[in-house]
């Protein structure tokens, strides 16, 4: 059938189902229950035109060799159109003014929506379930209330859409830009990815789970944002339990991709991220405080070359957050804020931990193995039963620390001041280097020092009835290196200091009623009103 000009006309109750149009132009014109199902509408043009109740399920517009021109629907106005299982391939839809909407199992690949509307209501929503939306422009368009159930949306152009009240439900929007996008009340369900998708700067707020309707319950989630630029995004009231933004590792065209979650500068208030896995991620300068990050996963992701990414969490606020069990061993996080957190049983081995803030943390059971603490503040925090085997403290801050049952067997803590700190039989310095430390008037009651190193110590008023500072299994026959430390007024009572060394010491005042001193090595030391 030859193409026909329908431009400006008014066509009513038409019927064109299973036709030809190619190539036909309807400029301007208005079409009111007419019928287009399964219709040939290549190259057509409906530019301005007006369709009322039109029905035109699985209609061609898309361009072939005969018919290369794309359809045209320059601010067409659709009014309770059906366009379910159309093929709108590279359809230019700019401006299209539409009013429910039904573009279920459409194929809009390449299509053009800019500043498109295809907005609705909650109570009667937008159709876009389960529609193709791959590589589709839709800058600025308003997808208000939108059901994209299903829907795929790769690699399209949602910059400075507006998608609030949407469903977004078993969605794949790989490597789709949603910069400056109104991301608010949402509803999320299903398998949504968001894979190499570009958030950054996005404010998305109050998002609710998908209800099954049978059961009136959250359908489970599983939302991936793997390779995502979140950068700068501000997340409220969100629930991304489980949520994976570990480095994306795939195919992407033919070609291996593999590229970091970058979550710098991400700020999130009252969100749950119970669960989710940020193996790899840049997380430097997040913001997140009094979150619910238990079980959380920050250890480093190998990817399939072998490159390792350790996740970055320099600069990041994490203050008062749940962290219970959370593993962060080989994190990088210089200057992390985690004061008042619960990091209990927490894995931080082999962790850069660097001038982090971690006063009155709970770290009671953790991990700290071959962390890096040099210049951090631990003061008021609880130790109680933490490992920190070989780890450096270095000019750490740990006064009126609970360090009871920890563990520092080899830990370097040169210069750290460990004032009012509190230790019990349990807690083991053994190897430990202390030299120039303060343990101020801290409370080391049957601790082990074996072999430690507490050159130029300050000792003053410390207690250490019953504590070992003997000598064990390194290759000397020396106990603890007390040279030039500084003792006055302390208490070590029953304190065992076999082989000990002592020189120049000053033991002024301090108490060794009972203590064993066999082999020490006190010359030089001060013992003016000594009690031995």
């Amino acid at each position: 059938m030859p193409a026909i000009d329908f431009s400006n006309q008014t066509l009513i109750g038409n019927n064109f189902n299973n036709q030809n149009l190619n190539g036909s132009n309807f400029f301007k014109s208005r079409l009111e229950n007419v019928s287009f199902v399964s219709t040939l509408l290549r190259s057509t043009n409906f530019e301005e035109a007006f369709l009322l109740n039109v029905n035109a399920s699985n209609a061609v517009f898309a361009p072939n060799n005969n018919f290369p021109q794309p359809a045209n629907l320059f601010k067409a106005k659709l009014e309770n159109v059906n366009l379910s299982g159309a093929n709108l391939r590279r359809a230019n839809l700019t401006l299209v003014d539409t009013t429910n909407i039904n573009l279920s199992n459409a194929n809009l690949t390449d299509a053009i929506l800019r500043e498109a509307s295809l907005s609705g209501e909650q109570s009667n929503r937008p159709n876009l379930t389960n529609a193709n939306f791959t590589r589709a422009d839709l800058f600025k368009a308003d997808l208000k209330a939108a059901d994209f159930t299903g829907a795929t949306l790769v690699d399209a152009n949602l910059q400075e859409a507006t998608l609030e009240g949407a469903v977004l439900a078993n969605i794949n929007a790989t490597g789709a830009d949603f910069r400056l996008a109104n991301i608010t009340d949402i509803d999320i369900g299903g398998t949504v990815n968001f894979n190499l998708a570009n958030l950054s700067g996005v404010a998305i707020t109050d998002v609710s789970r998908v209800l099954d309707p049978q059961t009136g319950q959250p359908i489970p989630l599983s939302i991936s944002f793997r390779g995502a630029n979140l950068s700068q995004v501000s997340l409220e009231d969100v629930f991304l339990g489980g949520g994976d933004f570990r480095p994306f590792d795939g195919l992407r065209n033919g070609v291996r991709v593999i590229q970091p979650t970058d979550l710098a500068g991400l700020n999130l208030a009252d969100a749950d991220l119970t669960g989710a896995r940020f193996n790899g991620a840049i997380l430097n300068n997040f913001i997140g405080g009094d979150l619910n990050l238990s079980g959380v996963n920050f250890s480093s992701f190998v990817a399939s070359n072998g490159q390792v990414f350790a996740t970055q969490l320099n600069n990041a606020n994490l203050s008062d957050s749940q962290l219970i069990g959370a593993n962060f061993s080989n994190v990088v996080a210089e200057d992390i804020f985690l004061e008042n957190a619960d990091l209990s049983g927490a894995d931080l081995r082999d962790a850069d931990l660097s001038g982090a803030n971690l006063k009155g943390a709970n770290l009671s059971g953790a991990n700290l193995t071959g962390v890096e603490l040099d210049g951090a503040d631990l003061s008021e925090a609880n130790l109680a039963g933490a490992i920190l085997n070989g780890a450096v403290l270095d000019n750490a801050l740990v006064q009126k620390t609970d360090l009871t049952g920890a563990d520092f067997t080899n830990a370097t803590l040169t210069g750290a001041d460990l004032k009012e700190a509190i230790g019990d039989s349990l807690t083991n310095f053994t190897g430990a280097n202390l030299n120039g430390a303060s343990l101020e008037v801290g409370s080391f009651i049957g601790s082990n020092f074996t072999d430690a190193a507490l050159r130029d110590t300050n000792l003053i008023k410390a207690n250490f009835t019953d504590a070992l500072f003997i000598d064990g299994s390194d290759a000397n026959s020396v106990g603890a290196d007390l040279t030039s430390s500084t003792f006055i007024d302390g208490i070590a009572i029953n304190g065992d200091f076999r082989n000990a060394l002592l020189v120049n010491a000053n033991l002024t005042k301090a108490n060794f009623t009972g203590a064993n001193l066999a082999g020490a090595n006190l010359s030089g030391a001060i013992t003016t009103d000594t009690i031995f």
